[in-house]
């Protein structure tokens, strides 16, 4: 009688940064019965991943459960999976990082669960071929990749076993994930998910070894899963059915590559599954290949070709992103500094695993789930690289102005600091800043994520405009982890109901999400300078609706002087044009220099009108315009009490930081923060008036579409008329105060 051999994996994780409360919600609904399920079946033989986030949760707050994993371990049911600890992208990390986050992966599993890993899982299965050695050479001996991986290398057999790869002469096994698997595990009754495999082992007329492996988090935590899977049953029967088979049997990834010759040899292109390579596409373009499947499919040509529909790569998301790539760029920039230290003979412990912590994937990308649009995990980001970036720098002399190419764009940055501020500008951008570290707090208050097209943005404006669509009361946003989408909203039963996958679900979380869907015309960066139309109202400017009447914003600046000392500056300038409404130009040119001292950054102004240039639309009238040099600043919740804004001169009827409205002749705005214990306070010159808005996005996340604060944009108003010749002048400071920590 011929026999399945099913490899089962189960990867556990949860991000850096992520709320106390889903790390307890997680163990009790879902790691902890699963461990317990699995030592019920000691017949059971299985692969359990854990990250490092998790491990050192699990490890502080429930140390029995890692005793547990350990004897499980020890009496040959339970193998071990390494990774890179703290879940990062390996493809995009410098490779001295990549080699440490396996190492500490190994060490830790070695010296806390007493089995050295000898095979990883590998982070939302990002593959590029220059892996292999880099894997291999952590002494570790395999990795599982999707079945996506294997079509996209030109495989039509039926993918089963282990494949082998290389890298100049360096092999690695590669393990297939099993899409049949994958869906029939937990979301087909358990008759019917035993009749899958069973079927598939009908279809190959002899024995067959194929590979399970998914997130933990399917069994539990995923909406609706608790129900379906223990308190219905599921896993549990799941297993007895397994173990008590004599068609069915599972072992560890190691016992089958010790039994068992590579079914064959490939070479999978960069990729990861394919859902991914639809997400890090532009919106546009993503649109465009679910249009063609969908055509395909409809001609019945879709599995024929779909491996040669793959999209993008991880990659992409960096261009997608500006934001994203920022923060890459962050973690790059700090990673060479920790190195340089480590070099000089200092001690980095300290700062390279804030470094590592940093590198958590989760935040970087969004797909599914709501990744970088959480604020909270790309707050974790930040306070983890400027941790590192502190601990390895030598206590300044005043300040720094540095040039350098930031971002890799080929273009250089100017990066002012001392002890207490760290401000990155960005000449090509509207000699903008982009990063605003108030570094004793760890907090980047320039954290902000603008309003992106979205693909999934279509699904929004149908249900709002749907009478059928489901609306739910706005809730609090709960994330797990970005994951492999094809997923179910609801539970099922023994009598056969099956899960839906979210995919065909469209839950509005908010009715009033589609008057989100304004894009942003550029990143929201601080100090971008606009000159609107007079008579412009807020309303205009929140929806990026407005007239710009200047070609400023976002627009290149030369840099000009950098000075370093008790106070850095860098000094930039654009000459450009200025239009009216009926044609007419001038060409006027904006002077802005930053000067950093202390905890106070200022922004200076010279707004200047060239004599007339003769051009054929030049105009000797006055010419009319509002300066708002825009920035975008976040405390991270828009509806807490204890993150609010205080106007010194007057009492504001809406103090929080989603409040929008117009502040009249407002010298000063001050943002409290009782949670991180700082405040900032905004002081403008003449008093302008003073925009505010809340930044809020439509993201999708794996309950829903939902709307997410993202930070507060500000914006001091003053009317300008210039005629030739004419020059005006404005200013605007930002004083950071620390409060002393709680008693």
């Amino acid at each position: 009688m011929s026999k399945l051999t099913i490899l089962l994996a189960f990867h556990n994780h949860q991000p850096e940064g992520n709320f106390g409360h889903v790390f307890h919600q997680a163990y009790d609904d879902c790691y902890r019965p699963l461990l317990d399920a699995i030592a019920d079946f000691p017949d059971l033989r299985l692969s359990l991943h854990h990250t490092g986030p998790l491990l050192e949760w699990l490890d502080r707050e429930r140390p029995a459960y890692l005793d547990d994993l350990r004897a499980l371990a020890a009496r040959g049911q339970v193998e071990i999976l390494g990774g890179g600890f703290y879940e990062p992208m390996l493809a995009v990390l410098p490779d001295a990082d990549a080699d440490g986050q396996l190492a500490m992966m190994n060490d830790f599993c070695a010296e806390r669960l007493g089995q050295r890993p000898r095979g990883m899982w590998l982070a939302e299965r990002v593959w590029e071929p220059s892996l292999a050695a880099r894997i291999a050479h952590a002494g570790l001996g395999y990795t599982l990749l999707d079945d996506t991986h294997f079509r996209n290398a030109g495989v039509t057999a039926r993918l089963e076993g282990h494949y082998v790869t290389d890298k100049a002469g360096v092999p690695l096994a590669l393990f297939p994930i099993d899409q049949d698997l994958r869906y029939a595990i937990p979301f087909q009754p358990v008759d019917e998910a035993i009749r899958t495999l069973e079927s598939l082992l009908d279809k190959a007329g002899r024995d067959l070894t194929l590979t399970y492996g998914d997130d933990g988090e399917k069994f539990g935590l995923w909406p609706g899963t608790k129900a379906w899977v223990w308190e219905q049953g599921w896993l549990r029967s799941f297993f007895a059915r397994v173990t008590s088979s004599e068609r069915l049997r599972t072992t560890t990834f190691s016992d089958a590559l010790a039994c068992a010759a590579p079914t064959g040899r490939v070479y999978p292109p960069t990729a990861s599954y394919e859902e991914m390579g639809e997400w890090t596409l532009p919106a546009d373009a993503q649109t465009r290949l679910h249009d063609a499947r969908e055509r395909l499919k409809h001609e019945g040509r879709l599995d024929e070709l779909r491996p040669f529909l793959r999209g993008g790569i991880w990659q992409s998301f960096m261009a997608k992103y500006p934001e994203a790539n920022l923060m890459h760029k962050k973690m790059v920039h700090v990673s060479r500094k920790v190195a340089a230290a480590a070099a000089s003979g200092q001690d980095v412990a300290e700062a390279r695993r804030a470094l590592y912590r940093g590198q958590c994937n989760c935040a970087y990308w969004h797909g599914l789930f709501g990744g970088l649009y959480l604020n909270y995990l790309r707050h974790a980001v930040y306070a983890n690289l400027i941790a590192a970036e502190l601990a390895v720098e030598p206590p300044p002399l005043g300040a720094r102005a540095e040039r350098l190419d930031f971002d890799a764009d080929l273009r250089d940055e100017v990066v002012l600091s001392n002890s207490e501020l760290w401000v990155g500008i960005k000449p090509d951008a509207g000699g903008a800043f982009f990063e605003l570290d108030v570094r004793p707090r760890r907090f980047n208050l320039a954290n902000v994520v603008g309003r992106h097209a979205e693909a999934y943005h279509a699904k929004i404006r149908a249900a709002a405009h749907a009478s059928t669509a489901p609306v739910v009361p706005v809730v609090p946003v709960v994330p797990v982890v970005p994951v492999v989408p094809v997923v179910p909203v609801s539970g099922g039963d023994s009598s056969g109901d099956k899960p839906r996958s979210i995919h065909d679900i469209v839950v509005l979380k908010d009715p009033a999400l589609e008057e989100l869907l304004h894009y942003d015309r550029h990143p929201r960066f601080g100090f971008i300078d606009h000159l609107l139309a007079p008579g412009t109202t807020l309303d205009d400017f929140a929806r990026s609706t407005h007239d710009e009447r200047g070609d400023f914003a976002g627009a290149p600046y030369t840099l000009g002087a950098i000075t370093s000392g008790d106070t850095a500056t860098a000094s930039l300038a654009r000459t450009a044009t200025l239009r009216d409404g009926q044609g007419s130009t001038c060409t006027i040119t904006i002077e802005k220099r930053y000067a950093l001292c202390g905890r106070r950054l200022t922004c200076a102004w010279r707004i200047s009108r060239a004599v007339l240039g003769g051009t054929a639309h030049d105009t000797a009238a006055p010419m009319t315009a509002l300066f708002a040099p825009e920035l975008s600043l976040t405390l991270l919740a828009g509806d807490d009490a204890a993150r609010r804004f205080v106007a010194p001169d007057r009492t504001l009827t809406d103090a929080r930081m989603a409040s929008r409205g117009v502040l009249a002749s407002c010298p000063r705005l001050e943002l409290h923060d009782d949670w991180s214990r700082f405040s900032v306070a905004l002081s403008a010159s003449s008093a302008p008036d003073l925009w505010r808005f809340p930044l809020e996005t439509a993201s999708q996340s794996e309950s829903g579409f939902e709307r997410t604060y993202q930070g507060s944009v500000l914006a001091p108003v003053w009317p300008i008329s210039l005629a030739p010749g004419d020059l005006f002048e404005a200013e605007v400071v930002l004083d950071v105060t620390l409060e002393p920590p709680h008693a």
